[in-house]
């Protein structure tokens, strides 16, 4: 799996075919944790944080990174 990192708004990917769970974890702030579990092996984790995640039922999932106040990511 290629896992994005925050910082280019939004992002939108496939899901690699294996996932059979996807956990998002609240973090420090209003921050979210992605970990993406498989078939394939150990659950990889999305690096970084992101503020909001929409999965898709076609097997995409968004990311939308953390803005800082001022609009900057």
């Amino acid at each position: 799996m290629s896992a994005a990192t925050p910082g280019s708004s939004p992002l939108v990917e496939e899901l690699p075919s294996g996932t059979t769970e996807i956990h998002i974890m609240p973090g420090f702030g209003n921050r979210l944790q992605v970990v993406l579990h498989s078939t394939d092996g150990m659950p990889e984790a999305m690096p970084g944080a992101v503020e909001a995640v929409t999965v898709y039922g076609d097997g995409r999932i968004e990311y939308h990174p953390i803005t800082a106040k001022g609009g900057a990511a």
